[in-house]
């Protein structure tokens, strides 16, 4: 009998500290929408690292509250960080005027912009940019809005894998 109470006292405080670990550092994610496809696709799950607060590099994808209505979460890649200017032209990145010779998106040769990023914010692109309601709409993401950074799909598990 002691050994039963032992071990639900072990089970109880092993539950209650993944709880803990899996609220403060990790978190999930369900994307709906086709917007990051093919690389995400609807349904499939995402493993979101929170904290400590990863340090968001250009091509990173990020989960973050969306900022036209911060009730909603969104998933995107980052192409722009704080104080870059960046310009799509012709199917190229120009990031402070200079190209970017690898870059993690296939941008449409159509799209043409140029945005200053203000610091404290990241321009953010959807993948599958013929449906993706991202920057290119006007908005920018709020460093403080972004809630963690995607490492991976882990449902469903046949399609479990590593995002770059």
């Amino acid at each position: 009998m002691r050994f039963l109470k032992k071990l639900a006292i072990d089970l109880l405080l092993a539950s209650i500290l993944f709880l803990l670990i899996n609220q403060l550092f990790f978190g999930e994610f369900t994307v709906q929408g086709l917007s990051m496809a093919p690389t995400i696709l609807p349904g499939e799950r995402i493993l979101v690292i929170k904290f400590p607060p990863p340090a968001i590099k250009r091509c990173d994808i990020v989960v973050f509250l969306y900022p036209v209505n911060p009730q909603k979460s969104f998933i995107k890649r980052v192409v722009g960080l704080p104080g870059e200017t960046i310009e799509i032209s012709r199917g190229r990145l120009i990031v402070n005027n200079s190209p970017v010779k690898r870059h993690c998106l296939s941008i449409q040769k159509q799209l043409r912009l140029k945005v200053k990023i203000p610091l404290g914010f990241f321009f953010v692109l959807g993948d599958n940019s013929e449906v993706s309601n991202d920057s290119r709409n006007g908005w920018l993401v709020p460093a403080d809005y972004i809630e963690g950074k995607a490492l991976a799909v882990f449902w469903p598990p046949s399609r479990m894998r590593w995002l770059k």
